[in-house]
């Protein structure tokens, strides 16, 4: 467990944390309930640890979360997250005080969801294969369920174009997708709306690739389009367990429909490693692609396999 993530808990829960991961291995979120347990989620299951989360506890860890400044962080937690300053994303629920279905503040926090990002070298070999074909870059659609690792396998293969020497602009709307990267050939808008980010860096950066995390508005899918219509290919994620819950979405059903994205991959967990299941798009038409097997079993390896950049 990250000793650097721990300082943020009150000094009870950081020990229940710690002795819950060294028999569970490692924590993919920690959950903390005001007036119930402390969860943590490993491998897909969420493990109760003996410690009850207090309100005392909770308000000392939104702020050691915020910096002691709930101020600083006002605009982040109405949407939903705080952000520490290492870039850990931390979950936020509450109540929400609203004016004309607009919300204004969050108060009377309730429940805290800390993500612990990590850096996998190699998860997204695979997948950088089919980001490049014939040394041309090419779009691609990562899908799947909340928590199965969308943000990582699209953090890893930035990382593996831009060690490349492909230009790579990321929008790191939430300040998770860039967590632990440091690569020649990235440029990374933090904080920007989506759709803002993809036109100011297609106008400014000349990228080769755009990337983005969970595209879902209309506002997305015209920024997304107006990035082919520039000739950059896009490399972006969607919530979704199939091909299917994706056309069930209007904003994402426009893109495949109009053959943005020629490659889809979806992203499931079995026996403790991520597996990669290729699809290709032909205007709407999604088929599984011809690659020997319907999925590939990811393993984490830190193998570096140069790519062809025309």
């Amino acid at each position: 467990m990250d000793k650097a993530l721990l300082h943020y808990l009150p000094p009870v829960a950081a020990e229940a944390v710690r002795r819950t991961a060294a028999l569970h291995g490692d924590v993919d979120e920690i959950r903390m309930y005001r007036g119930g347990s402390i969860v943590l989620v490993t491998g897909g299951r969420n493990i109760s640890t003996s410690v009850e989360c207090t309100e005392e506890m909770l308000r000392a860890t939104v702020g050691e979360l915020c910096g002691h400044s709930l101020y600083a962080q006002e605009e982040s937690i109405r949407q939903g997250y705080i952000i520490t300053a290492e870039g850990i994303r931390v979950g936020v629920a509450g109540r929400a005080i609203c004016q004309r279905d607009q919300i204004q503040r969050v108060t009377d926090l309730t429940s805290l969801c800390i993500r612990i990002p990590r850096r996998f070298p190699g998860a997204a070999d695979d997948l950088a294969a089919y980001a490049v074909r014939d040394s041309d870059p090419g779009s691609l659609l990562i899908f799947s369920p909340p928590g199965v690792g969308k943000t990582t396998a699209l953090r890893e293969l930035a990382a593996r174009l831009g060690e490349s020497h492909y230009r790579v602009a990321m929008i790191d709307t939430r300040y998770e997708l860039s967590y632990g990267l440091s690569c020649e050939c990235m440029d990374v808008f933090r904080g920007y709306p989506r759709p803002i980010g993809m036109e100011m860096a297609v106008r400014t950066m000349n990228p080769q690739f755009v990337i983005c995390d969970e595209i879902s508005t209309d506002a997305d899918a015209g920024a997304v389009l107006r990035c082919a219509a520039s000739g950059v290919a896009v490399i972006a994620s969607a919530h979704g367990g199939s091909p299917e819950d994706l056309r069930r979405q209007g904003a994402v059903r426009a893109l495949l429909d109009q053959g943005i994205f020629p490659t889809l991959v979806g992203l499931s967990r079995k026996d403790g490693q991520l597996v990669h299941t290729f699809y290709t798009n032909r205007g709407g038409a999604i088929t599984d692609a011809d690659n020997g097997d319907d999925a590939a079993v990811c393993g984490i390896s830190s193998d570096r396999v140069p790519l062809a950049n025309g």
